[in-house]
């Protein structure tokens, strides 16, 4: 299965009225085409990568590859290729990476205000979790809120990936003990990072 690759499009030809070709000597038979390559990712085209063309001769089918031109021709396909422009959907996958980067930008944003208002007005039930001194990652749960201090439980499970969090967060995996933590330290815990993420 082909993940990511280059394709060539056809985006424009146009018949040479005055070059000859170099197999036949036919004058005016030769027929210039532009093609503009492009990288595709599962086919999605995401940006071009430059252009390529050929000439074939209308009269003894002889192909030539730009390389392969002589330089009266090459010049004639120079001046078609840098009017040649090509279509606009060779950039929808590099628009869609735009729109998806603008988006994560302003879902963490969004995520990082809640997380805020979280922690200065915290909830039985929240789910703190948090980076541990090992490495590790775990949760701690909200299990009651006093006036300055918020109690929580603690997760009797780590686990190594930030991303695998959500596997440990089971209501069997909390210690039937807590303890409090400061509001003010809470904050502390969140601004210096060592609080990843709220969810409520």
């Amino acid at each position: 299965m082909i993940l990511y690759g280059s394709k060539a499009v056809h985006i424009k030809s146009e018949q040479s009225k005055t070059s000859t070709c170099p197999s036949c000597e036919t004058q005016g038979s030769l027929i210039l085409s532009v093609f503009r390559r492009h990288v595709h990712v599962f086919w999605i085209p995401l940006f071009p990568i430059g252009k390529k063309g050929m000439s074939q001769c209308q009269h003894c089918k002889n192909v030539l590859k730009t390389r392969e031109m002589p330089a009266p021709i090459r010049k004639e396909y120079e001046i078609l290729k840098n009017s040649a422009k090509g279509p606009a959907w060779q950039f929808v996958g590099l628009g869609m990476l735009i729109v998806l980067i603008i988006w994560g930008s302003y879902a963490d944003s969004q995520n990082k205000k809640l997380a805020l208002e979280y922690i200065a007005s915290p909830m039985d039930g929240d789910i703190y979790e948090y980076k541990i001194e090992t490495g590790n990652y775990s949760t701690l749960k909200v299990t009651a809120v006093s006036k300055d201090s918020v109690f929580v439980a603690p997760n009797e499970y780590e686990i190594s990936k930030k991303s695998r969090i959500y596997k440990i967060n089971k209501p069997q995996n909390y210690s039937k003990l807590s303890y409090g933590i400061s509001k003010n330290r809470l904050k502390e815990m969140y601004s210096s990072g060592e609080i990843l993420d709220i969810n409520r």
